[in-house]
């Protein structure tokens, strides 16, 4: 199996980011990053993914994503909507000869400037590809399918679609409490139900 460094990638790219807009006035530098993917999806790095996107949201960085393959990459997909970058997923039949060139200095040359009329980026003047349908549903970490509700790790973070004992990750015990479980009081040397 072959491990991603896009993870790393992204935290290299975040740190440098981050050192760029603090060393220079706001406004100054508007730094980017282009992610061209042939994969879809990144479930094991989901945790340190997000911390970088988040890094990218803080600075105003924009994370704009190319995904070559035939399903959406629902990171990717996050990573552009949270930090007002562009998504796009060309079709095969769209790809041939230099077209990939050509769509990617169309969509992702122009800057924050000039694709929006405000800093709050919620006024487009261009007509980006953007992210319609995001799904913002976590991965879990075992199966690494989406879930709706999940158990979380509170050392790691890792989230698991059924209850773990142990935490696969970190080794970590994982407590389960269940909601609307009464505890039981001690009171004056008693237990008692409450």
């Amino acid at each position: 199996a072959t491990v991603s460094a896009v993870a790393s990638a992204f935290a290299l790219a975040a740190c440098r980011c981050n050192s760029e807009v603090s060393a220079k006035k706001k406004g100054a530098v508007a730094p980017r990053v282009l992610c061209i993917a042939p994969f879809d999806d990144l479930p094991g790095q989901y945790v340190a993914m997000m911390n970088s996107i988040f890094s990218f949201q803080k600075t105003g960085v924009l994370v704009d994503a190319c995904v070559l393959c035939d399903k959406d990459c629902r990171l990717l997909q996050q990573a552009a909507d949270i930090t007002h970058g562009a998504y796009w997923r060309p079709e095969p039949k769209d790809l041939q000869g230099n077209a990939l060139v050509q769509y990617l200095i169309t969509v992702f040359l122009s800057d924050k400037g000039t694709r929006f009329s405000d800093a709050a980026c919620s006024q487009p003047l261009l007509r980006i590809p953007m992210p319609q349908q995001v799904d913002y549903r976590a991965s879990c970490f075992k199966t690494n399918q989406p879930i709706d509700l999940g158990f979380v790790c509170s050392v790691c973070l890792a989230i698991f679609s059924t209850p773990v004992v142990i935490c696969d990750i970190c080794d970590s015990k994982m407590e389960i409490e269940r909601s609307g479980a009464k505890k039981k009081k001690k009171v004056a040397g008693k237990e008692k139900g409450g």
